[in-house]
């Protein structure tokens, strides 16, 4: 992912005061041995005037003769109200791998070390310190009165490992940690650069709209034009011989993560469709998330039924609503469809849900059905599965390799470079992470149900558990295989409009992000679209600029923290490299919006509905 930055990351930046007596810096060892003849950093508010800074971004710290430790090169740190930013200190542009958006850094640390010593030091956040002692055999006892070199590491969501060196003598690394620590960590939502930069200057539809015209495209009424009107008068309530659009979760109230918008069977009244919510965890009832514009085949999605701890619970209008996904087969065919039920999960873990009052669907209660298992692990599997993949990246890869544990490591001065000489051994751990086993899970699984659909013109019903996290990735991939409108720009905006954010992915929870805080003084619209009110801070956020180990006390099934939107990327990210010319997008289009993702720099994916 650090192959290529946002666009907002590639901007030159303007000729700014060069810092005199900075000497060479082809060894960044060599900064005990520069005069101090420049106050290292400053707040610069008022004073500075760079280029390179969007709307509304305000430097607030900036530190020159730092030196980014990744790759050797040297330049001026700033910091904003935004990002982290680091300038060259020859030309004076971005320097991409050192510049990275506050939202995105997942945590930092202090770290002091004398290369020559035998000491290590790493401060953490909250005036905590670990201390390690490291034995270096070819380190010469006469050089440990040489002055220890001052660190600081940022670790980014975006699996980047940036370490930045400041010269002794200097208050600069304080500025910048200080800096640091007054801006990762809002204590409201509304406190992000998103909120203080303005409207964004292009036009663009409302979101409703644009669900609204996916839905007529779908019906095959694209003739027809969403507008605000037709929403606020209820008059989008369009259908056609099978489907239909229904108004009744207009208010969220029927189900708070479900769009305002859904697509049912004609034939099932409102009065059936908020009956049948009540047997579906969190109220996530079967709804129809595309049609086969020809066989009239559905993909559809929903939560877990509650089926109870006998796993003898039904529910007459669940079952009719789903029968009703089976439509009738064409003139040529008699009968109706096949449906098969897609349980995300292991079988195991579904049956564990039973205890919780949750469960899965018995194919003899729901009308001409396969229920199948895909054994897709769970938000935690894929969480820890990420952090070994990101130790692996770190052990072995180049640019985003740290470049101190990297020393440490390897025995060597290999700053920025992983050491790849044990090829089998850096395999095995990239194989001992289980990321790829996850991602060709999830692609197995997206491919059956597009085939089901595609081949033999069934409807699928597509759940996990509470239907937000792997069901928006099988479905979402499913889409993108069966329609090939959803590869082009227009149309992958529109599939994750509808299956991600319509459909309630938790992004808050799931990438720790800054939420909605209890205080009074909340914008009314944000209150008005909060699906519960409140909203926690994420464990993720809390932890935010902490490099210290979990607690024994904490909870793992508390953290709801999961890669799961970077994993679904992940996966188009493989079919675009098997299939390119399917895509009118390219794999940087895909890092880019992750970048924005990550960013918040954008308002698209706040919240957690």
């Amino acid at each position: 992912m650090s192959a290529r930055r946002s666009t907002s990351l590639r901007d030159s930046s303007a000729e700014s005061e060069r810092m005199e007596g900075t000497g060479s810096w082809d060894d960044p060892f060599d900064w005990f041995k520069l005069e101090v003849q420049h106050p290292a950093s400053r707040s610069v508010s008022h004073h500075a005037n760079y280029k390179c800074l969007l709307e509304a971004e305000r430097v607030l710290v900036e530190g020159r003769g730092v030196v980014l430790i990744n790759t050797d090169e040297a330049g001026t740190l700033i910091v904003t109200n935004f990002r982290l930013i680091f300038l060259s200190e020859g030309t004076e542009n971005i320097i991409v791998l050192g510049t990275i958006p506050l939202a995105t850094i997942e945590k930092f640390s202090k770290m002091a070390q004398n290369p020559f010593s035998t000491e290590v030091f790493h401060f953490t956040l909250g005036n905590e310190h670990n201390d390690w002692v490291v034995k270096n055999q070819s380190a010469p006892r006469h050089s440990e009165k040489t002055p220890s070199q001052r660190f600081l590491q940022v670790i980014g969501k975006d699996m980047r490992i940036i370490v930045f060196g400041f010269r002794p003598k200097t208050k600069q690394r304080r500025a910048i940690y200080e800096g640091l620590l007054q801006c990762t960590k809002p204590s409201r939502l509304w406190d992000l650069y998103a909120f203080s930069c303005g409207p964004f200057k292009f036009t663009n539809a409302n979101p409703k709209v644009r669900l609204l015209n996916e839905y007529f495209r779908l019906l095959g009424k694209g003739f027809c034009r969403a507008s605000m009107d037709m929403i606020n008068n209820g008059s989008y309530t369009m259908s056609n011989e099978l489907w239909r659009i229904s108004s009744v979760n207009s208010n969220y109230l029927m189900c708070p993560s479900y769009p305002f918008a859904l697509i049912v069977p004609k034939s099932i009244s409102d009065d059936e469709v908020i009956q049948a919510s009540n047997f579906r965890s969190k109220g996530r009832l079967p709804v129809v998330s595309w049609c086969h514009p020809e066989t009239g085949a559905v993909l559809a999605r929903s939560s877990q039924p509650l089926v109870g701890l006998m796993m003898n619970m039904r529910s007459n209008t669940d079952e009719k609503l789903v029968a009703e996904l089976c439509s009738q087969l064409g003139d040529e065919k008699k009968g109706r469809r096949k449906l098969y039920i897609a349980d995300a999960r292991p079988r195991k873990n579904a049956l564990a849900n039973v205890a919780m009052g949750g469960g899965s669907e018995s194919s003899s209660n729901y009308f001409q059905s396969e229920v199948v298992f895909f054994g897709i692990d769970n938000i935690h599997a894929m969480r820890e599965s990420l952090s070994r993949l990101r130790d692996y990246l770190d052990a072995h890869g180049t640019t985003s390799s740290d470049g101190t544990l990297s020393l440490l490591r390897h025995g060597g001065w290999t700053w920025g470079r992983g050491n790849l000489s044990n090829m089998s051994a850096s395999v095995s751990t990239l194989g001992d992470s289980g990321w790829l086993i996850h991602v060709q899970s999830v692609l197995a699984g997206s491919a059956w149900i597009a085939a089901r659909v595609a081949l033999e013109s069934a409807s699928v019903l597509v759940h996990c558990s509470d239907g937000w996290d792997r069901t928006s990735q099988l479905v979402a991939l499913a889409n993108l295989l069966l329609d090939p409108y959803y590869r082009t720009f227009t149309g992958f905006q529109a599939l994750i409009e509808k299956d991600w954010l319509a459909f309630g992915h938790p992004f808050a929870e799931r990438w720790g992000m800054p939420t909605v805080s209890g205080s009074s003084d909340r914008p009314p619209d944000l209150c008005r679209q909060s699906s519960v009110g409140s909203f926690p801070l994420p464990p993720m956020h809390q932890s935010l600029g902490s490099s210290a180990p979990p607690t024994p006390s904490s909870s793992h099934a508390q953290n709801q923290h999961s890669p799961i939107f970077l994993q679904w990327i992940d996966c188009v990210s493989q079919l675009l490299r098997m299939y390119p010319f399917a895509f009118e997008f390219s794999s940087a289009f895909l890092v880019d919006l992750l970048d924005c993702v990550l960013s918040c720099r954008f308002g698209n994916f706040f919240c957690d509905s």
